[in-house]
C-alpha cells in the first residue's frame, strides 16, 4: 500500500501497514534504517544523489526509520530519537542547496511513532517527478536516475532523454497560459466581462504540471467549498461548466461582471480581473494589486490542497492592453519623471514563480512584484524593505 498522497495524513498505521504487507523496495521507494550520526560530506552526498534519482525518474517516497531484510522489504519500525522539527528543517535546508535545479513539490514529514514502548520519529521525504530537471548533484555535479531498488548514475543518452521529458513538461504550462490568454483576449470566455485591460493570474500546481491528480468541481457546486476570486474577500457564485467549477464575481444590471476564476478539472486555475478605471484612467494599484495576489494565492492553495494536490504551485501573472494601465502610487514620496509608472507595450507576460507550501505568498512573490514595478520603470517593488519584508509602501 502506498503512503497517502497527501503527505501530511502520514501516521504509523500506514507505516506499518507497509510492514504487514512486506512492501518492497523499488523505484519509488527507498527504505533506511537511521539517519546520518553525522551530516558530513559523504552523507550530504548520499541524500542528494538518493533525491535527485527519485525526481528525475518517477518520484517515490524515502524513509528513515524503517528497518528492511535482506530482499528489500519492510520488516520494522525504528523510532529515531532525532528532534523532529529540527531534523525535518535541517534536511529541507540540505536539499534546497545540495541540489540544482530546484526540486518542485519536494516535502519533508516527521511521522511520530511508538514501538516496543520506545517513542520517536520516522522521516519520509517525498520527491515528485520533476518538470523543471533534470537535477544534478552539486558535490560531484553528476546526474543520477533511479532503476528498480537502486540509483545510479545517468548515462549521455539518457541525460538527453531527460532533459527532451522536462521541456515537454514545461511546454505544457506554456501552452496552456499561451491558449489561454488567446480565449481571453478574443472573449472566448465562460462568463461576459466588463471591457478593459486585464490583469490575469495562472495558479499551476507542480502536481498537475505532471498530469497528476484530479479537481473534482461538484463540492463548489453544493456550496461545501467556495472559489476565491482576485480582488474581492468575498467568493465567486459557483458555477459548473465543462472546464470544472467556475466562480463569477458580482454582476451588473448588463449582467457583466469584473472578473471569474476557472477551476480545471486538471488542477490548472486562471483568475481573471478587468482593473477598475477612474475618469477614464485605469489602474493597477501598486499597493492593494499586491495584497490581492497574496490573499488570491492563499485561499486557492487551500483549495487545491483539498482536491489532494501539493501546497507547491506555480504563479504566472500577465497584463493585457497594459499600454492603457498606469501602476499608481503617491509619485510626491518618490523620484520619479512621467514616463515611470506606465507599461510600455500592449501584453505583459511575466516568467513564472514558484513558491512551496510554507512560503508566506506576500514575500514568496516579491520576484514576480519586482518585474511588475521594473515593467514599469522602477527600480522594483517600493512595498518592500530593505530586509525583504512587505511594508506597503507605496
Amino acid at each position: 500500500m502506498p503512503l497517502p498522497s497527501k503527505l501530511s495524513d502520514t501516521s504509523q498505521v500506514h507505516l506499518e501497514q507497509l510492514i504487514s504487507e512486506q512492501t518492497q523496495e523499488g523505484p519509488n521507494l527507498d527504505l533506511k534504517r537511521q539517519l546520518p550520526t553525522a551530516w558530513d560530506g559523504g552523507a550530504k552526498h548520499e541524500l542528494f544523489a538518493d533525491v535527485s534519482a527519485f525526481a528525475n525518474a518517477g518520484g517515490g517516497d524515502l524513509i528513515y526509520g524503517m528497518e528492511e531484510d535482506d530482499e528489500g522489504r519492510a520488516t520494522a519500525l525504528v523510532p529515531l530519537q532525532d528532534n523532529s522539527d529540527e531534523t525535518t528543517l535541517r534536511i529541507a535546508d540540505l536539499l534546497m542547496t545540495g541540489i540544482e535545479q530546484r526540486i518542485p513539490g519536494m516535502q519533508v514529514q516527521p511521522v511520530p511513532v511508538t514501538d516496543g514502548g520506545v517513542a520517536g520519529t520516522v522521516f519520509v521525504i517525498r520527491v515528485p517527478q520533476s518538470w523543471a530537471g533534470p537535477h544534478r548533484v552539486k558535490s560531484n555535479f553528476k546526474f543520477y536516475i533511479r532503476e528498480g531498488n537502486r540509483k545510479r548514475e545517468v548515462d549521455v543518452p539518457e541525460l538527453r532523454g531527460l532533459f527532451l521529458r522536462t521541456e515537454s513538461q514545461a511546454q505544457r504550462i506554456r501552452d496552456f497560459r499561451t491558449q489561454r490568454l488567446g480565449r481571453i483576449l478574443t472573449g472566448e470566455l465562460p462568463c461576459r466581462l466588463i471591457p478593459g485591460p486585464k490583469w490575469v493570474l495562472h495558479v499551476i500546481p507542480t502536481q498537475a504540471a505532471l498530469g497528476i491528480g484530479s479537481l473534482n468541481p461538484l463540492p463548489y457546486l453544493d456550496f461545501t467549498r467556495q472559489i476565491p476570486c482576485l480582488g474581492v474577500e468575498h467568493p465567486g457564485h459557483p458555477r459548473i461548466n465543462i472546464d470544472g467549477a467556475l466562480g463569477v464575481r458580482n454582476t451588473n444590471s448588463e449582467g457583466l461582471t469584473h472578473g471569474y476564476t476557472q477551476l480545471f478539472r486538471d488542477g490548472f486555475v486562471e483568475a481573471v480581473y478587468t482593473l477598475p478605471s477612474r475618469g477614464g484612467e485605469t489602474f493597477l494599484p501598486g499597493v492593494a494589486y499586491e495584497k490581492y495576489a497574496a490573499d488570491f494565492v492563499t485561499r486557492i492553495r487551500t483549495e487545491l490542497i483539498y482536491a489532494g494536490y501539493d501546497p507547491e504551485m506555480a504563479i504566472l501573472m500577465s497584463l493585457l492592453d497594459a499600454d492603457r494601465v498606469e501602476l499608481s502610487f503617491n509619485r510626491f514620496n518618490w523620484n520619479v519623471d512621467m514616463s515611470q509608472g506606465f507599461f510600455d507595450r500592449k501584453t505583459v507576460i511575466l516568467p513564472e514563480v514558484l513558491i512551496s507550501g510554507n512560503e508566506p505568498p506576500l514575500m514568496a512573490l516579491k520576484p514576480m512584484f519586482d518585474l511588475v514595478w521594473q515593467a514599469a520603470g522602477m527600480q522594483g517593488s517600493i512595498n518592500f524593505d530593505a530586509g525583504g519584508e512587505w511594508r506597503a509602501h507605496a
